[in-house]
């Protein structure tokens, strides 16, 4: 069974990549990243396709990491870093793409699945929808950049110390999420922004994304550097065992 799905509206000339774990919150397994980007370059190439949706199915956008990954690498630092590397290549292929991304946040996006919505040219929240820098109850340093970029320094670091969990309709009238609608205005709300993305001129949205990307990438390219700098850190520290066990057996974690 797949993990990514996709489907194309003809009518307003976007595609939906879904991810579809429901079971698993849906997760990004290595496997789940790998597809992802292959689906969206896919698309991206196709000159009848004018937007990307991207979202998860069921109730929930992505849980992030898949736990059980890291377990299974928790004694190989590298292979750590490789997988969590996966991550910002994904998020790569999304800001590189010629065509807008579009976040269709319907719930909980945490860890790897908030910044995997970060990373969207566009977001599109329901109520339900909750973000989290989850990767600090992981023992790892969230990744802050694109949050302190949209939504400022001094929540950032709250949310980021805390691993705290951010509702999308708290922060409706910031700059995180260009919509915040009902649960069942969701479809509606992502629909009318890719249609009046496909009436436009496709080279001049092309080129606007091209700037648009580009006027803040020296700020989040120079900081994520060094967030992944101290990412190699924790994962030979022994926090980040400590901190996967005892998510993996609901436990509370205890640091020395």
């Amino acid at each position: 069974m797949a993990n990514v799905i996709v489907s194309h509206d003809s009518t307003d000339r976007y595609a939906t990549v879904t991810i579809d774990r429901p079971d698993a919150g849906n997760a990004m397994s290595p496997a789940v990243i790998d597809d992802l980007g292959e689906q969206i370059e896919t698309v991206a190439a196709d000159d009848s396709v004018r937007s990307i949706v991207v979202t998860g199915s069921g109730r929930t956008f992505s849980a992030g990491a898949d736990v059980d990954a890291f377990a299974a690498r928790a004694d190989d630092p590298d292979a750590v870093i490789e997988y969590l590397e996966s991550f910002s290549e994904l998020y790569a292929i999304i800001e590189s793409a010629s065509i807008p991304v579009i976040g269709r946040v319907n719930g909980p996006a945490y860890g790897g699945g908030y910044e995997l919505a970060m990373a969207c040219d566009v977001r599109i929240a329901s109520t339900d929808a909750t973000l989290c820098p989850a990767e600090i109850r992981m023992g790892l340093v969230p990744p802050f950049e694109r949050l302190v970029l949209e939504l400022g320094d001094g929540i950032a670091r709250e949310l980021c110390y805390t691993g705290g969990v951010l509702e999308a309709e708290a922060v409706a009238e910031t700059d995180l999420f260009s919509r915040v609608v009902a649960p069942d205005r969701l479809d509606a709300a992502v629909r009318d922004v890719a249609g009046r993305i496909a009436a436009r001129s496709p080279n001049a949205v092309a080129q606007t994304k091209r700037a648009m990307v580009r006027h803040r990438a020296d700020a989040i390219a120079r900081a994520s550097t060094y967030r992944r700098a101290l990412d190699e850190q924790c994962v030979r520290h022994p926090d980040f065992a400590e901190s996967v066990a005892a998510f993996r057996e609901g436990r509370d974690p205890v640091y020395e």
